[in-house]
Order: C-alpha cells, then structure tokens, then sequence
C-alpha cells in the first residue's frame, strides 16, 4: 500500500471518522470526482491528510459536535454541512465565544444537537 494512502487511513482512525464520512470527505476534496483516497492527486491526498490530522488533534467533544451537524445536515435539518455553519450555530449557545474556546458550552451543545436530530421532519437553520 501506497505510504501516504497508509498515513491517511491512520490518521482517520486517530480521528476517529468512519468509512461514510470518510467517503464524504473524498467526495468533497475530489470535487465529487472519486470516493476513494487512491482516486485523488497527491495535492488533493495531502489535504485530506491535513484534515484528518487536524479533526484528531481536536478535543473528542468537539469531534463530536461537529460529527452531530454533519449527521444534521444528511438528515436536511440545515442547510451547510460546513465548519463555519456549524461554529456560526454554536456562537449562538457560546454568548458569542468562538466554539474552540467555549469548551464549558461543549456539553450543552452536544444535547442540543442530538436533541434536534431526534426531532422528526426538516427544520433548517
């Protein structure tokens, strides 16, 4: 196996992303090209490896908030399945901190996300 192939597949095991998101994320490197990571450039290998190291570099809560909004968005309740949506969200339950530094939210946050996934029908935000 191709080495950097070997070092995205660790460093999404580090993150902790499963193979659906970890196809999504192909996905959305390649511009919707491949869904494999032997599909992509070295340019585009080398961003998901990035991404991967940075996601499991990140605190595990905010792993999961950020998880929790993907699965938001899969199911239609918003319309961004972005980082910048999500942390624009989470501002809201921060008083206005950026979510990285509002780690005392982090709880808080995770509830209200899982709560509003359980909720039936799709309610963008």
């Amino acid at each position: 196996m191709n080495p950097m192939i070997k070092a995205i597949k660790a460093a999404q095991r580090a993150a902790g992303i499963d193979q659906v998101c970890h196809v999504k994320n192909v996905k959305q490197i390649s511009g919707g090209l491949t869904n494999s990571c032997t599909g992509l450039t070295k340019n585009q290998q080398k961003a998901l490896l990035r991404r991967y190291r940075v996601l499991a570099e990140m605190p595990k809560q905010l792993r999961l908030i950020y998880s929790l909004w993907g699965q938001l968005a899969r199911a239609g309740k918003v319309k961004q399945d972005s980082k910048q949506a999500c942390e624009t969200f989470c501002e809201k339950y921060c008083n206005g901190q950026r979510l990285h530094e509002a780690e005392s939210h982090w709880s808080a946050i995770i509830e209200i996300l899982k709560q509003w996934l359980h909720r039936g029908g799709p309610n963008h935000a």
